[in-house]
């Protein structure tokens, strides 16, 4: 799903995201990768981009090669999922909002599984670098909505206004 919308500055364009689990074949991760490649083409390039859903996919705790997309605050270990979400997000010049912050592990994570115990941090929001209008990123822990395994990802974002000058 993707919306665009106009604030004071311009336009915003968001996209709603779900990726394929880990478990699902590659050719169909690529796919989907290649669709929202192409959604993503459609945004002009002055709107303020911002992607975010459940990638299933961490971003890990190396940055090398990927210093532009993910912070210094990464968490997990990296899986096919997450070597297609970190190329996508370095060919877009997108940056991974929550790995920037940091975080106590159990403020991070994003998904658990009722079953097996595990705890992992799969949603994301990827947010344009070209603006560096993100402010902060945080999961909020209270906010387990209908039974749902995921929480609440929201991002603080400024948008910076320049004065016009009249001469």
């Amino acid at each position: 799903m993707r919306v665009r919308m106009k604030h004071t500055l311009g336009f915003m364009y968001l996209v709603a995201v779900y990726a394929p689990i880990e478990m699902r074949k590659t050719e169909e991760k690529e796919m989907f990768y290649a669709k929202l490649d192409s959604v993503l083409d459609q945004c002009p390039p002055r709107d303020t981009l911002i992607v975010l859903g459940d990638f299933n996919a961490t971003t890990g705790t190396v940055r090398d090669g990927y210093e532009l997309c993910v912070g210094p605050h990464g968490s997990g270990t990296r899986n096919t999922n997450s070597s297609l979400l970190l190329n996508f997000a370095r060919s877009r010049r997108l940056r991974i909002a929550g790995s920037w912050y940091q975080r106590p592990e159990l403020h991070r994570w994003t998904w658990y599984s009722n079953a097996g115990g595990v705890a992992k941090e799969i949603d994301h929001i990827l947010v344009s670098t070209r603006w560096r209008i993100l402010q902060n990123c945080r999961v909020y822990r209270i906010a387990e909505f209908f039974g749902t395994d995921h929480r609440l990802v929201v991002a603080t974002l400024k948008l910076h206004v320049k004065s016009r000058r009249n001469s």
